[in-house]
């Protein structure tokens, strides 16, 4: 029988704040430009915001990054880093 590891409260943490940062912001991100508009009515974006707001998904990454015990964590990591 193969056991599969179970994921620690620090990984269980980091995926609540995932669907957090999927939801509110990275459903917003031009999947062309990868910037982030002003507003929903506003297609302008102002960089200092796109730049404040990236750095929340950066700093995910990061924190995944640093707990990467499993696959699944390291496939995060990647993703995020790549948005």
């Amino acid at each position: 029988m193969i056991l599969k590891p179970s994921k620690n409260d620090a990984s269980i943490k980091l995926d609540q704040y995932q669907k957090i940062v999927q939801k509110i912001i990275l459903q917003h991100q031009n999947p062309v430009t990868g910037l982030f508009p002003a507003s929903p009515n506003n297609e302008h974006a102002w960089i200092r915001d796109n730049v404040y707001t990236i750095l929340a998904v950066w700093g995910l990454s990061m924190a995944y990054k640093k707990n990467a015990d499993m696959d699944e964590d390291r496939a995060k990591t990647y993703e995020l880093e790549q948005v």
